[in-house]
């Protein structure tokens, strides 16, 4: 369930100056998330999305360590960069590893329509629009199916709004909004800004009857650009 969730994620703003009509300014934001296993944390998860004219180019860092006693019981590191162009995938590159197992995911869209290549298997993708588990971008909330960052795989979703709630940032109450992403490999509950659909939580069982939750250290618009995480 870990790996399932790693994704990508923010949400950018295009920038014109107004005395150089002609000049596009690009922009950064950035998202950090502390990831428990229940209360206890286990790593982070870093997003960060650039906006360049009608483009969006995405990093993904993601760490995981669960230990059990002095030992690491499990593992996790993935590393991800995705373009967009109109809501849609346009390339991903990623390279993960979940527990010593390696996985790695190439896909670019072509005329043809979109090639994923896992090892050493290709396939073109029966789709217009490819998007991943792209939290960063409420659009997601309209797919019925997503691209697994991790796999390659295509997994049907159904979207199911679970309407206001209010969500606890630091010491603020943020208005709220709930939906489920409901898959065969388990749901995902996902909390957005009332205000501009900023995502800003997650939540997803994993084994054992436990909970992973991510915790936002950084979200956009907020000031600081370094952190210190707690992997212990």
């Amino acid at each position: 369930m870990i790996a399932r969730l790693v994704g990508s994620i923010a949400v950018c703003l295009l920038l014109w100056s107004a005395a150089s009509h002609d000049a596009m300014a690009s922009s950064e934001d950035r998202w950090v998330f502390r990831v428990y296993l229940e209360d206890k944390p286990i790593g982070f998860h870093e997003f960060r999305v650039s906006e360049h004219g009608a483009g969006r180019e995405v990093e993904i860092n993601a760490e995981f360590d669960v230990k059990f006693l002095f030992f690491n019981a499990y593992s996790y590191d993935h590393r991800n960069t995705e373009s967009w162009a109109q809501n849609c995938l346009r390339g991903i590159e990623a390279v993960t590893n979940a527990n010593g197992e390696k996985f790695q995911v190439y896909g670019q869209h072509g005329e043809n329509g979109f090639r994923i290549r896992t090892g050493d298997e290709s396939e073109i993708l029966e789709s217009e629009c490819v998007r991943s588990f792209a939290y960063w971008n409420p659009v997601i909330l309209e797919s019925e199916r997503l691209l697994n960052a991790q796999t390659g795989e295509i997994l049907n979703v159904t979207v199911v709004p679970l309407g206001p709630d209010a969500l606890s940032v630091g010491s603020n109450q943020i208005p709220a909004e709930k939906f489920r992403i409901e898959m065969t490999e388990g749901p995902i509950t996902l909390w957005y800004s009332a205000e501009n659909r900023q995502w800003l939580a997650l939540e997803a069982p994993a084994k054992g009857g436990r909970t992973l939750r991510y915790e936002p250290v950084i979200l956009p618009g907020q000031a600081g650009d370094s952190i210190e995480l707690a992997m212990d």
